[in-house]
């Protein structure tokens, strides 16, 4: 039996997190590809000052995965931020089992209490009043997208889905078809935000992939949050809808954001404990994945 191959714990993650920075690209053809892709609270590179907020975000996906079989799920996060940068999210993970470990409770909140040391972002459990400290990297990809988009399907396990944008920052010359359409300026959710939509055609044999496909992103961001409120991928298997809701633009609590001072304790480990694990969603075995074997 060929092993499964996906990124487990931290050293996998971050030696793919690597490998993707290594590669930034600043056009393809016509097409500009930002160093940086806004996404959740966490994508940017350094805090965003002076722009406090809380908000609903949405991410809804139907897929059709490597092993046949389909996903259809719809989860939401809670968005805070303060006006110094720090960030605090809450995640519902609705239609997931209930956390019954430390590991799977640590996902489910997420802080950012410190912006002098901004890489790092620690996982909460109040069960076990832990916390954990978690590269912010890894962590943005699940929370509205960075270089690339992970969706939870098993709570510490997540898919990797692949956008047009994501693909063209680590592959530019691989696809010839390549359009991108500026969509202009409107009002989503009560914030000027400006559109974009990235088309590519993916050749057979690229990634798994056994036909000509077409892939196309269409991204609605502000710039004034420095955050991505809308967004949309399609390909032939899938579909990601992703939309930040009831945003609203005030001072933020700052309990929310501060670390308990008796959370230094060690994190106890059980036998049944499963730390943060990824793999792509064409993988051929992804169904073995999310069953955790």
């Amino acid at each position: 039996m060929t092993p499964m191959r996906y990124r487990r714990g931290l050293a996998g993650v971050c030696a793919v997190v690597t490998l993707v920075v290594g590669l930034r690209v600043t056009a393809v053809g016509q097409v500009s590809v930002p160093a940086e892709s806004i996404g959740g609270p966490l994508s940017s590179s350094a805090p965003v000052l002076g722009a406090p907020f809380s908000a609903d975000a949405t991410t809804t996906v139907r897929a059709i995965l490597g092993d046949g079989a389909r996903l259809d799920q719809s989860m939401t996060d809670r968005y805070y931020r303060d006006s110094t940068g720090r960030v605090r999210i809450e995640r519902h993970l609705e239609g997931l089992p209930a956390p019954k470990t430390a590991f799977e409770r640590h996902v489910r909140t997420v802080i950012a209490p410190d912006t002098s040391r901004w890489p790092g972002v620690y996982t909460v459990d109040e069960e076990t009043g832990t916390a954990r400290l978690y590269p912010r990297s890894i962590t943005a990809n699940s929370l509205g997208g960075s270089r690339w988009f992970d969706v939870p399907v098993a709570n510490t396990r997540f898919l990797t889905f692949h956008r047009a944008g994501d693909l063209l920052s680590v592959d530019p010359g691989a696809f010839g078809d390549v359009r991108d359409e500026p969509l202009g300026t409107k009002r989503i959710a009560g914030v000027q935000v400006t559109g974009r939509r990235i088309t590519i055609v993916v050749p057979p044999g690229y990634r798994r992939n056994d036909q000509w496909t077409e892939m196309v992103d269409e991204r609605w961001e502000s710039a004034e949050l420095q955050l991505l409120i809308q967004s949309r991928h399609s390909d032939s298997r899938s579909t990601i809808e992703y939309r930040v809701s009831n945003i609203r633009r005030a001072g933020q609590p700052a309990h929310l954001f501060e670390l308990p001072a008796d959370y230094d304790k060690p994190l106890p480990v059980s036998p049944k404990d499963s730390p943060m694990s990824f793999t792509a969603a064409e993988n051929p075995r992804v169904g073995a994945f999310i069953a955790g074997k």
